[in-house]
C-alpha cells in the first residue's frame, strides 16, 4: 500500500472560483485567499481562465499583514474549501482528513464530538498539551470547531513551520490554523441558499453471541479447566456425558426465570442489543446567506441550521448559527471600520453524549437478558452470573429530555487608518464568549439487581476571552525592484472562566418539568471554581522582496504570561526565513519548468498551556477520602470535633500540589527546507518540505513516588522530544479534447507525509510515567507513542512445548506463550520491553476532480501505512477468562482446541491464570488502512435553464463518504482508524442543492 498522498492546490482551477466571486482582502487578523483581476481581464476571460490573462494572487500570511503567495517563505498549506462544500458542515476539521500533508486528524462518528488535531507530530503525548492554536478573524481560541458553521468560512490555512507560526509566539508551538470568514463584495446583493439531507449508518463485525452460543462457550471453558460446568454459572445447567477426555454436550438447560420472583424469562434465542439501540441517522444542513456592497461598504449575513439525529436511538445534536460581517470606508481609502460577528446556539442531548457508552453496553450485555421483564413493568437487568452493566435501552429512555445548551458569541470590531501612503494603522478588539447550561435528571433505576435512586444535577459554566491588538504596517517599493513591508504591534489577551455544579436527591415527582433544585428534599452537594489568566505581547515582522527573486523575512514576538512566575514570565520567539525564486533569474532557461522556488526557515515557538496555579502550592478540602495505601484509615480533612454526628463537618486542608516558581516556557525550535515547483505552464504543480523540530522544556505534571508525601505532584519543564519528517504534494491540472465527446477538465492530486517522533530527554519523575524498568529500558530513544509490555509468541501447542519453555505461571496448551527476553528461564516483569510504535510510517491522500459540460465528479481517498493500533476489543472477542460475566464475540467459537490448533485465539477458560489480560503484543496489530473518504457527482443546468427559473445559479449533487475501507490481511479490527471506539466513523450518503439568486 505504498501510495503517494496528495493534496491539490491548482491555481488554474482557483482562478474562476475565487475571481468569479471576487473575494476581497478581509481586514482581519488571519489568513485569507484573495484574487484581484487586472482591468484588462474581461469577465469571460476570468471565468474561463484564458491563457495570457494574468491574475495576481494574494494571501495574508502572518495574521496581521498581507503577502503575495509568490513571496511565501514558510510552510503554509491552503485548504481548498470548494472541495468541502458537499460535506455536512458539522465540524470542518473532520472533513480535512488527508487533505493537508502534516495535518493528522483523529475523530469518531459522533456529530457533536471534536477532533484530535496534530500538526507535524506532537510533544510529550498524554502528559502534555498537543493541540494547535486556532485564529478565527483575529481571535485566538482552543475551543472546538464543531461549534461554528464552516459554510461561513472564506479560507482555512495551516501554519506548519516556526517561521509562519512564530508571529503567534507563546501559543503556537503545536502549529496554527487560521480561519477567516466571508465578507461582501462591491457588487449587487447576492443571495445563496443551500440545503442537504444525509443519512448515516454503520455495522459491527464483533457479533455478540446469542443465549445458547454463550452457554456452550461457558461449558467448553469449564471442561477445559477440568471443573464442573454445572457450577460455572448460575445461568445454565448442562446435560453432558461427564467425560473430560471426550466431552459431549447433549442439552443446555436454562432457568425458568432470571429472578426469584419468576418475572423475567430468559431471552431465547437472545436479545439483539445492537439492533435495539441503533438506527439510521438523519442529518439536515440548511444555510442561507446574503452578501453585497458598494465601493465603500461591503456586508455579509448568514443563518445556518445543522440538525443531526445520531445513529444511536434518541441521540440528537442541533446547532443554529448567525453571522454578520461588514466593512465601511468612512473616508475613502483613508479610514475604515468593520466587524465580524457570529452567534451560535447549540443543543446536545445526553444520548448523544453517551452514544459510545450505549453502543458499548449493547455489545457487552448478555443476550439472555430481555429488554423488559415479563409484564413490561420494568427493564431487564443483571442478575447473578451477569455483569452489572446498565440496560442500554433503559439508559436511552432515562436520558430523554436531558439536553445541554451551549451558546457562543464570537466576534471583533476594528478600525483602520491610512494617514500616509503605504502606512496602515489598525486597532482590533475581539471577544469569544461561551456559556454552558445543563440540568440533568437521573430517574430511579430498577433493572434486575441494579437499583439507583433518582438524582438531579445542575451545571452552569461560562468563559470568555478578550483580545485587543494594535498594529502599524508600512509597505514601500523602491526602484521597482525593492519591496519592503514592516509590521509592528502589540496584543493583550485576557481569559476568565467560572463554573458551578449542584447535585441533590429526594424528588417527590420524577418529571423533568418539575425537577428543579428547590423541589429536591435531599441534601444538596455543591462545588464550583474559576480561573483567569492574561497574555501581554509585542511583535514585529519585516518582509523584503528583491526583484521577485530573493525573499527575506524576520519575525520576533515577546510574550508575557501570568501563568509563569516572575523569574520566567516573559519569553522571546524569533524566526527567520528566506526564499530564492530561481525561475525568475535571467540565466534560468528550462522550458518545461515554469516555476522553481527554494525556501528555508528557522524559528522558535512556545506553549503556555498549563494550570494557572502551577507556580503555587495548592490546598483542598477533602471529605471522606480513603487512603490509597490502606483501607483502614481516612485521609479526609473533615473531623467531627464537636461529636454531633450530623451536619456539615468543620474541615482543614490538604496540600495537593507543590509550587514551582521556576517554570518557564515550553519551546519548539524548527528548521524547514522547501521547494515549490510547477511544470508545463502550471499544469503540473507541487511542493516538497523537510523539517526538524525539537520541543524542549515540555510542560508536564509529574507522577512522584508515594514516599514523597501528599501534594508532591508538581508541574515541571519535563523533557525534550524531536519530530522529524517530510511532506510532498503534487498535482496535474489540465484538460483533454475527445472527438465526438468534447472537453474534459481534470485535476489529479496526491500528498504524503512521513514523520518520526523520539523522546530524547526526561526527568526521572516523568520518565517512568511511560513504563520501563527505570534503568536501562525507558521511553528514551522511542516515540512518545511507544507501548511497553510483553511479547506474545503464539500459543502453546502441547505439554512438551510448555515444558521446554521458560517457567511461566499458568502456561498450558492453548495458552499465550510470552517471550523470555532476558533469557533467565522465568517469565516475569523483567521480560517487558517497548514495542508497538503507534506512529504510522506515512499518511497519504489522493483523488481526482473532473468537469464535463454541466457535470462534475470528484473522488478522494485517504489512508495511513504502518504503525500499530491496540485492539482492546480482543478482551471481548478472544478472551473469555478476562470477562466471564459479559457477553463475547463469535470469534471465541473458533478458539484453540487440540483439533483446532491453527487458531490464534487462546483456549477457552474461566480463569485468567496465565495473565493474558496483561499488556502485550497480543492486542496490537497493523494500523494501515485505505478509505474512500468521499465521492461526489454534481450537476449544473445550463445558463438558459437557470435564467428561465429566475435564479442566477443552481447545482444539485449526490455525495457519499466512508463507503469503502481496505485493511491488510490479518487485521482483526473492523476500523483501524478508530480501533477502540464504540462509535466508529459511519457511512454517509448526502443529497444537496445549492441555489443562487
Amino acid at each position: 500500500m505504498k501510495m503517494f498522498k496528495l493534496n491539490p492546490f491548482s491555481s488554474k482551477n482557483a482562478i474562476p472560483q475565487l475571481c468569479g466571486s471576487l473575494l476581497l482582502m478581509l481586514p482581519t487578523a488571519g489568513y485569507t485567499a484573495q484574487q484581484s483581476a487586472p482591468e484588462e481581464c474581461t469577465a469571460e476571460q476570468i471565468e474561463l481562465a484564458v491563457n495570457g490573462c494574468e491574475v495576481e494572487e494574494t494571501i495574508i500570511v502572518t495574521g496581521y499583514s498581507t503577502q503575495r503567495k509568490e513571496d511565501l517563505t514558510g510552510a503554509v498549506s491552503v485548504v481548498e474549501l470548494s472541495e468541502l462544500e458537499d460535506l455536512p458542515a458539522g465540524n470542518i476539521m473532520k472533513n480535512l482528513q488527508g487533505k493537508i500533508p502534516g495535518l493528522s486528524i483523529r475523530t469518531d462518528g459522533n456529530p457533536g464530538s471534536g477532533a484530535s488535531i496534530r500538526i507535524r507530530g506532537q510533544g510529550i503525548g498524554r502528559l502534555g498539551n498537543n493541540d494547535p492554536l486556532y485564529i478565527i478573524d483575529g481571535i485566538p481560541t482552543k475551543l472546538g470547531m464543531h461549534e461554528l458553521n464552516s459554510r461561513d468560512f472564506a479560507s482555512v490555512q495551516v501554519l506548519k513551520d516556526a517561521s509562519a507560526a512564530s508571529i503567534y509566539g507563546a501559543r503556537s508551538g503545536n502549529g496554527v490554523i487560521v480561519i477567516t470568514t466571508k465578507n461582501g463584495a462591491s457588487e449587487d446583493i447576492k443571495l445563496d441558499v443551500s440545503y442537504s439531507q444525509s443519512t448515516q449508518d454503520f455495522n459491527y463485525d464483533l457479533n455478540p453471541l446469542n443465549t445458547e452460543q454463550r452457554a456452550q462457550v461457558i461449558w467448553q471453558a469449564a471442561v477445559n479447566d477440568g471443573s464442573d460446568p454445572n457450577t460455572a454459572s448460575p445461568l445454565y445447567q448442562f446435560d453432558w456425558n461427564g467425560d473430560y477426555t471426550n466431552p459431549q454436550l447433549n442439552k443446555i438447560i436454562l432457568p425458568n426465570s432470571l429472578d426469584q420472583e419468576g418475572n423475567t424469562t430468559p431471552a431465547v434465542p437472545g436479545t439483539d442489543w445492537f439492533n435495539e439501540v441503533i438506527q439510521t441517522s438523519k442529518i439536515r444542513d440548511f444555510h442561507i446567506s446574503a452578501s453585497g456592497g458598494s465601493d465603500r461598504g461591503q456586508g455579509y449575513i448568514s443563518l445556518g441550521y445543522f440538525d443531526a439525529e445520531g445513529v444511536v436511538k434518541g441521540s440528537k445534536f442541533e446547532r443554529i448559527s448567525f453571522r454578520a460581517n461588514s466593512r465601511y470606508e468612512i473616508i475613502d481609502d483613508i479610514f475604515a471600520v468593520g466587524e465580524n460577528l457570529t452567534v451560535t446556539h447549540q443543543v446536545e442531548n445526553q444520548n448523544n453524549r453517551d452514544a459510545g457508552n450505549i453502543v458499548s453496553l449493547a455489545i457487552e450485555q448478555q443476550s439472555i437478558v430481555p429488554v423488559y421483564n415479563d409484564d413490561g413493568s420494568d427493564f431487564g437487568g443483571p442478575r447473578s452470573g451477569i455483569n452489572d452493566r446498565r440496560n442500554p435501552v433503559s439508559l436511552i429512555e432515562g436520558n430523554k429530555g436531558n439536553d445541554s445548551r451551549y451558546n457562543r458569541l464570537m466576534g471583533n470590531v476594528y478600525a483602520e487608518l491610512k494617514p500616509l501612503d503605504g502606512l496602515t494603522l489598525r486597532s482590533n478588539f475581539g471577544l469569544d464568549y461561551g456559556q454552558f447550561y445543563y440540568r440533568r435528571l437521573f430517574p430511579t433505576v430498577s433493572e434486575g439487581n441494579l437499583y439507583n435512586e433518582e438524582r438531579l444535577t445542575t451545571q452552569q459554566n461560562w468563559e470568555q476571552t478578550t483580545v485587543w491588538s494594535n498594529t502599524a504596517e508600512y509597505k514601500a517599493k523602491f526602484d521597482n525592484k525593492h519591496n519592503l513591508t514592516i509590521l509592528a504591534g502589540t496584543e493583550s489577551i485576557e481569559f476568565e472562566r467560572e463554573g458551578l455544579f449542584v447535585s441533590s436527591t429526594g424528588l417527590l415527582v420524577e418529571d423533568r418539568d418539575y425537577a428543579f433544585l428547590d423541589a429536591a428534599t435531599g441534601g444538596a452537594v455543591a462545588s464550583g471554581g474559576g480561573d483567569e489568566w492574561s497574555l501581554n505581547s509585542y511583535f514585529a515582522k519585516v518582509d523584503y522582496n528583491y526583484d521577485d527573486k530573493y525573499l527575506l523575512s524576520g519575525t520576533i514576538r515577546r510574550d508575557g504570561s501570568s501563568r509563569f512566575g516572575e523569574n520566567n514570565q516573559y519569553g522571546n520567539f524569533p524566526a527567520f526565513s528566506a526564499g530564492w525564486v530561481i525561475s525568475n533569474e535571467d540565466f534560468f532557461d528550462v522550458p518545461l519548468l515554469s516555476t522553481l522556488k527554494l525556501r528555508a526557515s528557522w524559528g522558535r515557538t512556545g506553549n503556555q498551556e498549563i494550570d494557572t496555579r502551577a507556580t503555587s502550592f495548592t490546598y483542598q478540602t477533602l471529605y471522606s477520602t480513603p487512603s490509597v495505601f490502606t483501607t483502614q484509615q481516612d485521609n479526609g480533612t473533615a473531623y467531627d470535633i464537636g461529636g454531633n454526628d450530623q451536619g456539615v463537618l468543620p474541615s482543614g486542608f490538604v496540600r495537593t500540589q507543590t509550587a514551582n516558581p521556576d517554570l518557564k516556557w515550553e519551546t519548539s525550535e524548527m528548521v524547514n527546507f522547501g521547494i515549490d515547483f510547477s511544470l508545463y505552464y502550471g499544469t503540473i504543480y507541487g511542493t516538497f518540505d523537510i523539517f526538524d523540530k525539537e520541543t524542549s522544556d515540555i510542560l508536564t505534571l509529574t507522577e512522584p513516588l508515594a514516599t514523597l508525601g501528599e501534594g508532591a505532584q508538581q508541574i515541571v519543564n519535563g523533557g525534550t522530544v524531536t519530530n522529524k519528517g517530510w511532506e510532498f504534494t503534487i498535482g496535474y491540472d489540465d484538460y483533454i479534447e475527445i472527438n465526438g465527446i468534447g472537453e474534459i477538465k481534470f485535476d489529479v492530486f496526491a500528498n504524503i507525509f512521513a514523520g518520526e517522533n523520539e523522546v530524547t530527554d526526561l526527568p526521572d519523575n516523568v520518565k517512568n510515567s511511560f513504563g520501563g524498568n527505570g534503568d536501562d529500558i525507558t521511553i528514551l530513544g522511542h516515540s512518545v507513542n511507544a507501548n511497553y509490555g510483553y511479547v506474545a509468541d503464539g500459543l502453546f501447542q502441547s505439554d512438551d512445548e510448555v515444558a521446554a519453555h521458560a517457567q511461566q505461571t499458568g502456561a498450558a496448551p492453548g495458552r499465550i506463550r510470552y517471550a523470555d527476553l532476558n533469557q533467565d528461564g522465568v517469565i516475569d516483569d523483567k521480560d517487558q520491553t517497548f514495542f508497538a510504535e503507534m506512529d504510522p510510517d506515512y499518511e497519504y491522500g489522493f483523488g481526482i476532480n473532473l468537469e464535463y459540460e454541466n457535470w462534475d465528479f470528484s473522488m478522494f481517498w485517504q489512508g495511513i501505512e504502518g504503525g500499530q493500533i491496540r485492539n482492546g476489543w480482543r478482551n471481548f472477542t478472544d478472551l473469555v477468562s478476562v470477562g466471564t460475566t459479559s457477553n463475547f464475540g463469535d470469534r471465541v467459537l473458533s478458539a484453540w482446541t487440540p483439533e483446532n490448533s491453527n487458531s490464534d485465539i487462546p483456549a477457552l477458560s474461566l480463569q485468567d491464570t496465565n495473565g493474558e489480560g496483561r499488556n502485550s503484543t497480543f492486542y496490537y496489530e497493523d494500523a494501515s488502512y485505505l478509505k474512500l473518504r468521499n465521492i461526489t457527482l454534481g450537476y449544473k443546468p445550463d445558463d438558459k435553464t437557470v435564467r428561465d427559473l429566475g435564479i442566477s445559479s443552481l447545482r444539485v449533487y449526490l455525495s457519499a463518504s466512508n463507503l469503502l475501507t481496505f485493511t491488510p490481511s490479518g487485521t482483526i479490527s473492523q476500523d483501524p482508524e478508530t480501533p477502540d471506539a464504540t462509535f466508529p466513523v459511519p457511512r454517509t450518503i448526502t443529497f444537496g442543492i445549492d441555489v443562487g439568486f
